[in-house]
């Protein structure tokens, strides 16, 4: 999770310019001030840096920044890079 999380720190830090000393696992999305247009975003910004596909659906504002970084560790490791809805 180490790389995937930091991805996603980077990612929130740049695109979305979320202050570093906010940043911390159990912090959910919604803490962080993301709302539904800023997840789809968050969803497109994560497929062009790590090139895995995540549907909307699997983000919520209610989900936390070490969940995020699992889900992205399990798709990874499963090798499609793909979970997407038809």
């Amino acid at each position: 999770m180490p790389d995937t999380y930091a991805a996603v720190r980077s990612v929130l830090t740049s695109a979305f310019r979320v202050p570093e000393d906010e940043i911390r696992p159990q912090r959910t999305l919604g803490q962080l001030d993301l709302d539904s247009l800023a997840l789809t975003e968050l969803v497109l910004v994560l497929h062009e840096r790590l090139g895995v596909r995540i549907s909307t659906e699997d983000l919520s504002r209610g989900t936390t920044l070490a969940q995020l970084a699992g889900h992205l560790d399990a798709l990874l490791a499963d090798g499609t890079s793909t979970v997407a809805p038809s």
